[in-house]
């Protein structure tokens, strides 16, 4: 049986530097003409038709494939690149532009090449040219892991005219799963975790604790209003994006670094961990029915950064759980859960009201211990008994001391708590 946590592997990429043939330089070239008029056919496409916006590049590919097999010797698996980085081209030119859709100029010579038209051998990559005709690539590589991803799968090579970017998919097979289990609910203010360790095939319960990353908001507010004022008062078109688009990478930086330093220190302080998010992939579209401000935090989310630094920093395997019902499904009892506010999971057959991203944490506990073969009964355990007060609500608690307080305009009732059968 498959286990639905991230098998597929992670990508990995080195430079190598090399020295261009004529046939390497004129092959370059020959695909950034090809990749131009792949963007003329799809801009014409998307005029032609433009209820369904541009297309895909397999609908790209049926269009241009005569013209590329005619026009060119290389072998027709080199359509499909093509194809891609047109579509692809022009959808970050809109996105950037907002909205805008034009076609832009290509003067770099850069081509992605699939992994079916090379392969890597030794200290040389052989590109399939023409079809039984190749050109072999000596490449000097410094990157100081390439021994280690290089025994991965090939994924894809980016040829430009200095340098060679190899791609690998590195698998996960290779992380151990660790002996130590923390579960973490990602929040737009804070990180809730639940921490459990096995012993001889018995897990225990060992703490919860919820630490407060409201500095990522802080962060996108102040340069929010940075932007808000670039757009009022600089009336120059050009100096405008300039300054929004420096804006928009100091936000960034910031956001990476704080990040990285949550990150850094969440696996230095818990070694032989495996850690268990949620599968949060295409979360961002539930927000399309509600208001803007929620779209907004929403998508300002980096949950996602957060997930892959953790993933790629821990030596053992990071699992991911299927967030469905985590915050409907008690996970003490598997009854329903209510929420009369934001903070609060009320389980009627508990007859207690639950911290609800605390209650959150434990229940992507239970799934990711379920995913490893370690299913968990939380009511029957011990160590349970022992936390329950921790996952209880408590009202008045300042934000980032309690793990509910993700929404402060919506204050909880402050009765709920006090009256809550233990």
């Amino acid at each position: 049986m498959t286990h639905p946590w991230k098998s597929s592997g992670d990508k990995r990429t080195v430079v190598a530097f090399y020295e261009p043939t004529d046939e390497v330089i004129r092959y370059l070239e020959d695909m950034r003409d090809a990749v131009y008029y792949g963007m003329v056919v799809a801009y014409q496409e998307q005029r032609r038709n433009n209820r369904y916006g541009l297309p895909s590049p397999i609908r790209l590919r049926a269009l241009i494939k005569d013209w590329f097999c005619s026009r060119y010797t290389y072998a027709r698996h080199h359509v499909n690149p093509v194809c891609r980085t047109a579509v692809a081209l022009l959808r970050s030119y809109r996105k950037k532009h907002h909205g805008q859709l034009k076609i832009p100029t290509l003067t770099r010579l850069a081509m992605k090449v699939d992994s079916s038209l090379f392969k890597l051998v030794h200290n040389q990559v052989r590109i399939t040219i023409q079809p039984k005709h190749y050109a072999w690539l000596p490449i000097n590589v410094v990157h100081k892991h390439f021994d280690e991803y290089s025994r991965g799968k090939p994924s894809e090579v980016l040829l430009t005219d200095t340098k060679i970017c190899l791609t690998f998919v590195v698998g996960v097979e290779h992380k151990p799963i660790g002996r130590k289990f923390i579960a973490t609910d990602i929040n737009f203010g804070t990180l809730d975790t639940t921490v459990a360790t096995t012993q001889s095939g018995v897990t225990v319960l060992e703490n919860t604790n919820s630490e407060s990353i409201g500095r990522i908001g802080e962060i996108q507010s102040d340069f929010a209003r940075r932007r808000t004022m670039i757009q009022k008062h600089v009336r120059n078109p050009q100096k405008r994006n300039r300054k929004l688009a420096e804006c928009r990478g100091r936000q960034r930086n910031r956001i990476k670094d704080a990040l990285h330093k949550v990150s850094t220190q969440q696996v230095r302080k818990n070694p032989g961990t495996s850690f268990i998010f949620e599968n949060l992939k295409g979360i961002r579209k539930s927000g399309e029915t509600k208001g803007l401000k929620f779209r907004t935090t929403l998508n300002r989310w980096p949950y996602h950064m957060y997930q892959s630094l953790v993933d790629y920093k821990s030596p053992n395997r990071t699992i991911y759980a299927s967030p469905r019902g985590t915050s409907s499904e008690c996970p003490v009892c598997g009854g329903k859960l209510e929420h009369p506010t934001w903070a609060v999971s009320r389980c009627v057959y508990c007859g207690v009201d639950y911290d609800r991203n605390r209650l959150a944490s434990l229940a992507i506990l239970r799934r990711g211990l379920r995913l490893c073969g370690q299913p968990f009964a939380v009511s029957a355990d011990p160590s349970w008994k022992a936390l329950r007060d921790e996952y209880l609500y408590t009202a008045g608690v300042p934000a980032g001391s309690g793990a509910g307080w993700t929404e402060p305009p919506n204050a909880p009732n402050e009765n709920l708590g006090g009256n809550a059968r233990v």
